[in-house]
């Protein structure tokens, strides 16, 4: 009979009850959704800085334009091109100003050299070599002069094998003339073509390369002093005695240049994995073993990161020796530039120094292999990673050890000096650098999207809080003034059970048990909606929230969503209902015992007052 007492007064006023339903389930709805955007945030925002890393990458600007004309034999005339030069270099240490919070400070990196003896079983390629040759008939290197091999110093080229030669760089191309020899070291380009050549004969044509030029460099950038190489000839005539002069022993010792060709492999030192590109944007991946930690990034450890294919022809694994003698560094090309993926190896063309003796090993050392990687080209040109690059600390070198073994030199780029700063400092970091007034280099930053993230979860941290609050207060004054409304609008009907002998208690009950299952019914609707609004606001966020992947003027990953964040599930919005309802009750059960304090007929007297 209670039940339908309680029922039937809340029929007698419809409108009041339904308003409080209504009223009641958006409280319960706040409450629900402002929960969910807490959990949300409070589960991202754990450990949030560990999971991304701010990187900024270091370019050196061109100071200006400029025309430079390239000849073209088969025109006949030069051709013009337009492109950019740089001013006076600058050097790392001018990002080292006040204020400048690295975690990791900028370095140019160069890469290193190391010579691995049992990397291939076979020596020999047709691509390159240096040979002693003579002209078929006299004529100018232009176009396409045929040659004879008199004798093979390094390469794969035999005895009185026929190959053209052509100059394309010069408009006015040497005339070798027959019965004379002359060295040089070549390369193949193409089949040979042009007038020189009969029609159907298949002869591999050659440029001449570098052969014994140096470009030995110092700390400073500036280029060794070689006075046997003031002119830049890249080949000489063979005359008795030749091979006793100073210029005659170089040519000689370029017949280790196959050798050390074959069996190099590029060594990257740096401070952190994530500075490399390759690895921060993902086309590298750690596939066995584990990442190089700080601590041994910090103390130098010899510890060490190899490809998979590399691994797999040295036939090493984790926890396997590397022995990495180290005879040159080169600042001039990134490794990505200088080794190709899927190419033989490092670009070598000097392999000689400005004294014209190869480069001897200036570090050697042995590493454990901690673990192993994949990488691909995905189109980041400069910023891939090198064929059979091996990757070591920065500090497990001495510093400097490589001041003379340098190979080649050039500015900062972002694929060669770049630095880690914290997570959402970028703004100040650009703020204090622009107060500077350098002009000449390009700073950009990547960080995995975290100020887009960061943001977006201090906004969603916000709105909990907003509905939070709102749902709270809301739920007070609803509470409030209904249960007043409820209990004071039924002082009749409780004095009249009271003197009926009824005891407080089931008076309470029975005036309560409808206000209390409207209640039940407008927490459980609104926790139910705000339930499912936080699961679309969790979509929503991972739908729309992008970052930017650009790692070079060419080359943009695709944009990646952020990770869509974990909803609650049904309990939270549970218990903020199952709160509302408790709230509801002692609310309502507070009025009710100040209301029942009262004696009836001193009730029945107020009101009729």
């Amino acid at each position: 009979m209670t039940f339908y007492y309680s029922i039937k007064q809340i029929a007698r006023s419809p409108l009041k009850s339904l308003l409080f339903f209504l009223l009641i389930g958006g409280c319960a709805f706040f409450l629900a959704l402002g929960g969910s955007f807490w959990y949300m945030g409070s589960d991202d925002l754990q450990n949030f800085d560990e999971k991304y890393t701010t990187i900024g990458t270091v370019e050196q600007k061109y100071e200006g334009t400029t025309t430079t004309s390239h000849w073209d034999p088969e025109a006949e005339a030069y051709e013009y091109y337009s492109g950019g030069y740089y001013g006076e270099w600058l050097d790392e240490d001018v990002l080292d100003f006040e204020g400048a919070d690295y975690i990791l400070e900028p370095r140019q990196r160069p890469f290193f050299g190391a010579y691995i003896e049992n990397l291939y079983d076979g020596i020999g390629s047709p691509d390159m070599g240096t040979v002693e040759a003579t002209p078929v008939e006299t004529g100018a290197m232009y176009p396409s002069l045929l040659m004879r091999v008199v004798r093979t110093i390094d390469g794969t080229m035999e005895e009185g094998e026929l190959f053209y030669l052509c100059d394309h760089q010069d408009p006015e191309p040497d005339v070798l003339e027959a019965g004379k020899s002359y060295v040089m070291q070549i390369q193949m380009r193409t089949f040979a073509h042009g007038p020189a050549v009969k029609e159907g004969e298949e002869i591999l044509e050659y440029w001449l390369a570098p052969g014994i030029t140096s470009t030995q460099y110092t700390l400073e950038n500036e280029q060794v002093y070689d006075p046997v190489n003031e002119e830049e000839r890249y080949y000489d005539e063979v005359t008795d005695g030749f091979y006793e002069t100073e210029r005659g022993k170089r040519w000689l010792k370029l017949a280790s240049f196959q050798e050390l060709k074959m069996r190099t492999i590029p060594v990257q030192p740096t401070d952190g994995t994530d500075l490399l590109m390759h690895f921060y944007n993902g086309e590298a991946q750690i596939t066995e073993g584990r990442d190089i930690t700080e601590k041994e990034y910090r103390q130098g450890a010899k510890v060490c990161l190899v490809p998979e294919f590399l691994a797999m022809r040295l036939g090493v694994g984790v926890g396997d020796k590397l022995n990495l003698p180290l005879y040159y560094a080169d600042y001039s090309s990134s490794v990505g530039d200088a080794s190709i993926l899927g190419s033989q190896g490092p670009v070598l063309f000097n392999i000689l120094n400005a004294q014209g003796e190869l480069y001897e090993v200036f570090n050697e050392q042995e590493y454990e292999i901690v673990g192993i990687y994949t990488a691909e080209d995905k189109g980041s040109g400069s910023y891939s990673a090198g064929e059979n690059e091996v990757v070591i600390p920065w500090n497990a070198v001495p510093e400097n050890c490589w001041k003379d073994n340098i190979v080649g030199v050039a500015p900062m780029t972002g694929a060669t000096t770049s630095f880690q700063i914290p997570n959402g400092t970028i703004e100040e970091f650009q703020e204090k650098w622009k107060s500077l007034g350098i002009d000449d280099l390009e700073i950009r930053f990547y960080d995995m999207g975290y100020t887009q993230l960061k943001e977006n979860l201090e906004n969603r941290e916000l709105m909990s809080v907003v509905f939070l609050v709102s749902g709270c207060v809301m739920a007070v004054m609803i509470l409030c003034f209904f249960s007043n409304l409820f209990i004071t609008g039924q002082r009749e009907r409780i004095a009249a059970e009271r003197l009926m002998g009824r005891t407080k208690r089931q008076c309470a009950l029975s005036i309560l048990t409808g206000m209390l299952i409207l209640s039940a019914a407008g927490c459980i609707s609104g926790s139910g909606a705000g339930w499912l609004a936080s699961e679309k606001a969790a979509e929503s966020v991972g739908d729309t929230l992008e970052f930017d992947r650009t790692y070079s003027d060419n080359a943009v990953a695709d944009a990646e969503p952020a990770e869509e964040p974990e909803p609650p599930g049904i309990g939270l919005p549970c218990a903020t209902g199952a709160v509302l309802l408790a709230a509801s009750a002692a609310v309502s059960a507070g009025y009710m015992g100040k209301t029942l304090k009262k004696e009836p007929l001193r009730m029945l007297g107020e009101i009729e007052e």
